[in-house]
């Protein structure tokens, strides 16, 4: 009972009482008194122990641009009018990449072939980057659509106060109907607008595999 008076109390320090405060309070505290029994359950899908591990990102291009890929990153080359703005765009998901080479090489000739480069990051590398990161894409994340419509709409830059520009790299969803508000599902896109950005990828290691 101490668990739930403390939470009603923190809850009432407004002087209001939200619908449904009851229902809410029973439920976090049958939460928390089942806290020790759960954390004695087995673990069922282990996940590898947690060291810092590197991050692995994947970017989809075709045939015709691996090996300079491979060889040299450039961000420059980014097109506008995209979800961040231009830059160099990669994913935590080799699938997706897959998905966006094919798209790539079916707009070219029919010669094109579909290619993924798998780009292994240091995380303390990224942590020295300056970084934006949208962790929802739904209807009301109003702060991601304003973005995407600032970037799809030609922004050569990210609205940052001068002497800045862009950020040197940006996570979040990836837009499938942006004038709609509506993200593709489980996926997402990392990419990276400058300089700082660009030397990260070309000190990580960088192979083709697709």
């Amino acid at each position: 009972m101490q668990i739930k008076q403390a939470l009603y109390s923190l809850i009432l320090l407004n002087g209001r009482k939200p619908a449904h405060i009851d229902f809410i309070l029973t439920w976090v505290h049958a939460i928390a008194l089942q806290s020790p029994a759960m954390a004695a359950l087995p673990i069922i899908f282990p996940p590898p122990p947690w060291s810092n591990q590197d991050l692995v990102l994947y970017h989809g291009t075709i045939d015709a641009h691996a090996a300079a890929i491979v060889a040299s990153v450039r961000v420059s080359l980014g097109k506008p009018c995209t979800d961040f703005g231009p830059g160099f765009y990669t994913t935590t998901l080799r699938r997706q990449a897959h998905t966006w080479a094919a798209q790539i090489a079916a707009t070219k000739s029919p010669a094109a072939v579909p290619a993924v480069i798998q780009i292994t990051v240091a995380r303390e590398d990224l942590a020295g980057l300056e970084t934006l990161a949208f962790v929802r894409g739904d209807f009301h994340a109003d702060d991601y659509w304003s973005f995407i419509h600032y970037c799809r709409a030609g922004s050569l830059d990210h609205n940052r106060p001068h002497p800045l520009s862009y950020y040197d790299v940006v996570y979040g969803p990836v837009a499938a109907f942006w004038n709609q508000r509506m993200i593709i599902a489980d996926a997402d896109q990392v990419s990276f607008h400058t300089a700082a950005g660009e030397a990260v990828l070309n000190k990580s290691a960088r192979v083709r595999v697709l």
